[in-house]
């Protein structure tokens, strides 16, 4: 493995000089959905319409490798000028490849079309069932016809999107990138340097690197907030005009989940939050202080235990130790992905801050960004973005539009991965203050996993409700303030600063309604690792087969067929015995 490499290895998508000749030909494929859409009808043969269906996935995984290359480019270098350029022509051809794929995708549904006959539902049975890996999709894709609109208004819906909303988040990010932090002196670039310094051992450099991130963000406040006010209005109109009961419930059955399941998941881990509450005061106890400072939400547990710095070489020989004793597939598959060097590994200027998987198509290994600093944190980071990874490998035999899992789903090996690591490690960890601090770590990680996206999804129920009645950003800081004084109860004290927090949460903005993928997916990584060190091996075979399944079938009849009743409020119960188990060992060692 090379050392350093400076970032990854784009050719595996095509190399940057071809991107003017794959863009012609894509546009060339597209100029041919107008014939196809000429032979749109139910009379249609099984073998022209199995034809159909992979022009389509051709012409997506074709235009997915066009896409991602200039956004990953860009994800590299924020002021990558050339990826900008690329990306802006993408974005055109993109709005043609909807509109003309529309005629096909409302016929597939069954909407009634000027100029093309209606399939039927009978009919539809017949044709879907001849592709079976695309069969529970396309029927669910009926369903959702009742929240399609015209074919015109569809279109403006898109072309609204990219030219509206897409450029406020553009915008947000770009504003983001150029703010600079000041902490006791020092200037910090980046916020991947400056969130470092929440886990700092000086009790002044933590509150100062919150202070200065917040005090800086309240500096631009009017711009995050007229960016989110406008996400939040462009969200609720749209949900309300497709007829979807609520805001959430528009992300919900886009995640294929029913607003039952997911109200479950809110009000469970709600009931839940005492474990970690009950952390929070044997930290301030352990601080020799009677109420923890929000400020010192991450602090590393007194005593002068160093943390190691873990070299990323050595960082990958563990995670893929750990993967390999889980399951050798899931070695195979990190490994393929760390060989190909498609990881970018080091912070930089101008480099997107956090980490990701990104998934191009079935045929290319999946991209990870990371921040590497030497941490543990950034282990587990390692291992979570390869268990996305290994969950885009597992599910390569799909069709492209199907390789990904929905969003909760897609959180399933990632935080199983990690939590098999972090086991590993404490049970290999024979210091009994090194194994305390791993443990009050692994609580304030899962505090901010499970209980804290609960809280910003819980806030942004309650946000997209008060923007509509005109709220301004001191109410939505208010809000904040609440919310956060609800989760941690009489436990922890919150600085009034903290309502400037949800400027900075970019999920809320980019993906309203996206973080309870994270609490999904965390107990459900939970309850399976219970059952895994119960039955070892016959588990690893029923989670490798979930995600082998990708998007090709219901997530929660897919969970259920391996015996995760996730539909059930009591299933997101039993993910925090787990939980509290790692807080007794805590208070034991």
């Amino acid at each position: 493995m090379k050392k350093k490499i400076k970032t990854w290895n784009l050719d595996d998508i095509f190399k940057q000089e071809e991107f003017e000749v794959r863009l012609e030909k894509v546009k060339t494929e597209i100029d041919k959905i107008d014939e196809w859409v000429k032979k749109l009808e139910p009379k249609m043969s099984k073998d022209e319409f199995k034809k159909l269906m992979e022009f389509g996935e051709n012409l997506g995984e074709e235009f997915s490798r066009l896409a991602y290359l200039p956004g990953l480019m860009e994800a590299a270098d924020q002021k990558n000028k050339r990826a900008k350029i690329m990306k802006s022509k993408v974005d055109l051809v993109a709005i043609e490849l909807s509109r003309k794929m529309r005629v096909i995708g409302f016929w597939l549904k069954g909407i009634e079309q000027k100029g093309v006959k209606k399939l039927d539902d009978k009919r539809a049975k017949e044709l879907f069932a001849v592709i079976p890996d695309l069969e529970y999709n396309l029927n669910y894709s009926r369903e959702a016809a009742k929240y399609n609109l015209k074919i015109r208004e569809e279109e403006i819906v898109d072309n609204k999107d990219l030219n509206g909303v897409g450029v406020l988040t553009d915008l947000r990010e770009m504003i983001e990138m150029d703010l600079e932090y000041k902490v006791e002196g020092k200037i910090i670039k980046t916020q991947a340097e400056l969130t470092k310094l929440f886990y700092s051992k000086k009790a002044k450099v933590r509150e100062g690197a919150y202070k200065s991130m917040f005090m800086t963000h309240k500096k631009e406040i009017d711009k995050f907030f007229a960016i989110y006010q406008a996400v939040v209005r462009d969200w609720d109109y749209e949900a309300k005009i497709r007829g979807y009961k609520s805001p959430i419930s528009m992300r919900n059955f886009g995640n294929q989940i029913s607003d039952e399941v997911i109200e479950n998941l809110l009000a469970a881990v709600k009931e839940k939050r005492g474990v970690f509450q009950r952390f929070f005061e044997y930290k301030a106890k352990t601080m020799n202080t009677k109420r923890l400072k929000r400020f010192d939400l991450y602090a590393p547990k007194p005593g002068g235990v160093k943390e190691k710095e873990y070299k990323y070489e050595e960082a990958v020989k563990i995670v893929l130790e750990v993967f390999g004793e889980f399951n050798i597939k899931w070695r195979e598959a990190a490994e393929k992905i760390l060989k190909e060097e498609h990881v970018d590994v080091w912070p930089r200027i101008n480099k997107t801050n956090g980490a990701f998987c990104a998934t191009v198509s079935p045929k290319i290994s999946p991209y990870v960004l990371l921040n590497h600093t030497g941490s543990l944190r950034d282990v587990y980071t390692l291992a979570h973005e390869l268990g996305h990874g290994i969950h885009s490998l597992l599910a390569n035999k799909h069709y492209p539009s199907i390789q990904s899992a929905n969003l909760p789903l897609a959180e399933t090996a990632s935080t199983l991965g990690e939590t098999i690591l972090f086991e590993k490690i404490l049970s290999k960890e024979k210091d009994k203050e090194k194994r305390k601090s791993m443990l009050w770590n692994k609580m304030a990680d899962s505090y901010a996993t499970i209980l804290r996206q609960n809280y910003f999804v819980l806030f942004e129920i309650e946000a997209h409700e008060m923007i509509s009645r005109g709220s301004n950003e001191k109410e939505l800081a208010d809000l904040w303030l609440k919310n956060l004084k609800h989760q941690f109860g009489k436990s922890v004290e919150v600085d009034k600063v903290f309502g400037y927090e949800w400027s900075y949460i970019s999920h809320i903005v980019n993906s309203p309604f996206y973080c309870y993928a994270y609490n999904f997916g965390e107990l459900l990584a939970l309850s399976i690792y219970m059952e895994y060190k119960e039955k070892g091996n016959e588990v690893a075979k029923k989670v490798n087969r979930i995600l082998a399944a990708g998007g090709s079938e219901d997530p929660i009849k897919l969970l259920k067929k391996e015996g995760f009743e996730v539909d059930k409020k009591e299933f997101w119960e039993k993910g925090f015995e787990v939980i509290r188990k790692w807080q007794e060992a805590l208070e034991k060692e």
